[in-house]
Order: structure tokens, then C-alpha cells, then sequence
């Protein structure tokens, strides 16, 4: 469970796939954390890494893709609220 503190806030859930997700965590029940003006990103697309991806967005600000996406819990690796990426 990713607990109050992360309920309607920005969050990055890194997860086991070439797949990032940043959003507004709006929920989550036993099998998905539910994120609404979400950016849904494949590093596969790309030159840039995840962390790159991140940083870049951290500084540039958020542009969401997807109104609402579902994350399955399980190939969830990590959530961090975007307050809490350094970028130094």
C-alpha cells in the first residue's frame, strides 16, 4: 500500500518493465494503483534511461498522455513522490 501520504500527489511508479509511470495517485485496491492525468512512458522509445526520463520531466514539468491508467501492483518496483527526486 502506498499510504495516505501519497493519495492525491505526483508519484513516479517505476516498475519491472520498460515502462514508467508519473501521475496523480488517485486510488489503488488490491491488484492496481489507479493514476489520473498520468504519463505512460516506454524507455524503449527512446535514447534517454528511466532515471533520464525522470529528471527531465522533474525539471520540465509533467505532460500527462493518459486521463486515467491502471498499474498492475505487480510489476511495481518502486513509487516516489515526485517531491522527493533530487536532481542533484
Amino acid at each position: 500500500m502506498a499510504g495516505k501520504d501519497y493519495l492525491n500527489r505526483i508519484v513516479v511508479l517505476d516498475t519491472s518493465t520498460k515502462w514508467v509511470y508519473i501521475g496523480r495517485l488517485k486510488a489503488e485496491d488490491d491488484t492496481f494503483f489507479i493514476l489520473e492525468d498520468a504519463d505512460a512512458f516506454d524507455v524503449s522509445d527512446t535514447a534517454l534511461s528511466k532515471h533520464e526520463y525522470v529528471m527531465m520531466v522533474k525539471k520540465d514539468g509533467l505532460a500527462p498522455n493518459r486521463r486515467k491508467v491502471l498499474v498492475l501492483k505487480t510489476i511495481v518496483t518502486g513509487i516516489t513522490l515526485m517531491d522527493d527526486i533530487l536532481t542533484k
